[in-house]
């Protein structure tokens, strides 16, 4: 039988029918819901790393708080500001940095909307006189320390005639009310980046501040001008030319100059043997102290 023209046509457009219905049930029915069931796991997928991050943040957060409250200052601020000021005098001393004040000024707090504490400050101020070397040292061990505190700003301020500085610094600290305990954490913090003060000592015998200033050094104008004897006990003399000031001193006590500070270790007939900055130094009768020798201990 011979198909007319209107057959064909009829059954061309039956074929194209069938095809797009055939596409339309494959979009709606089977890749529509498959595609939407791909991005519902994506969607998941996505929210679960989220969710992950979220309480790897949260987890690293608590690390973080942990060490905060282990390194804050007691949460009583009469407590901290004691245990701190106590702190603060020893680092100076441990540098040999003289005439040593500190001071304290008023907590204050910040609070959450409930009124309850959310952390405490309490600054302190202190002053002091020593070198560029030892302020240096100071740096280093007070950023080295396990605290939350930190220096908001210092001045240095030349000793005329000398390579001495008055020293001036603020100080920020923080009292985190979950912190127990009436003692300073004494576990060291993860700075400076350096592992020891001798790595910056660089930064001091470039003395940056000496730039039109004196820079006579007292070290050559400082010595032993005499020793004596009381009741059978040494006592040393040490006279500074620049300031015409002389200091008596034995064994065992402690002296401070511009040129150098430290304690008598040894009187002897013609020599003093002295401890300065950890070092062990001979000091010869009527010479400089620019020209010590260390000796061993």
């Amino acid at each position: 039988m011979k198909l007319t023209r209107q057959q064909l046509l009829l059954g061309v457009l039956i074929v194209i029918g069938v095809v797009r219905v055939g596409d339309w049930v494959l979009q709606s029915l089977i890749e529509g819901p498959l595609q939407e069931r791909r991005a519902k796991a994506a969607q998941l997928q996505k929210d679960i790393r989220s969710r992950e991050k979220q309480l790897a943040d949260l987890r690293a957060a608590g690390k973080r708080v942990e060490q905060w409250v282990q390194q804050s200052l007691p949460a009583d601020p009469e407590t901290a500001r004691t245990a701190y000021r106590s702190w603060l005098l020893s680092l100076l001393r441990s540098t040999r940095m003289t005439d040593a004040v500190v001071d304290s000024g008023s907590a204050g707090s910040r609070r959450l909307r409930s009124g309850a504490v959310l952390s405490r400050s309490l600054p302190f101020t202190l002053r002091a006189r020593g070198s560029l070397l030892q302020f240096n040292d100071f740096l280093y061990q007070f950023t080295r320390a396990g605290l939350l505190h930190q220096i908001t700003s210092f001045n240095l301020t030349p000793v005329s005639g000398s390579t001495i500085f008055d020293v001036s610094v603020s100080i920020d600290t923080v009292l985190l009310p979950s912190r127990k305990g009436a003692e300073l954490n004494t576990v060291p913090g993860t700075l400076p980046a350096r592992s020891t003060a001798a790595e910056y000592s660089a930064i001091a015998a470039q003395n940056i501040f000496a730039i039109g200033l004196n820079t006579v050094d007292p070290l050559k104008h400082t010595y032993v001008s005499a020793i004596t004897f009381s009741n059978g006990q040494p006592l040393v003399w040490i006279t500074e030319q620049l300031s015409d000031r002389v200091t008596r001193t034995g064994p065992g006590e402690t002296f401070s100059t511009a040129a150098m500070s430290g304690s008598v270790v040894e009187v002897r007939a013609q020599d003093v043997v002295v401890e300065s900055s950890g070092r062990r130094l001979l000091l010869t009768l009527g010479s400089p102290l620019s020209e010590a020798k260390a000796v061993a201990p």
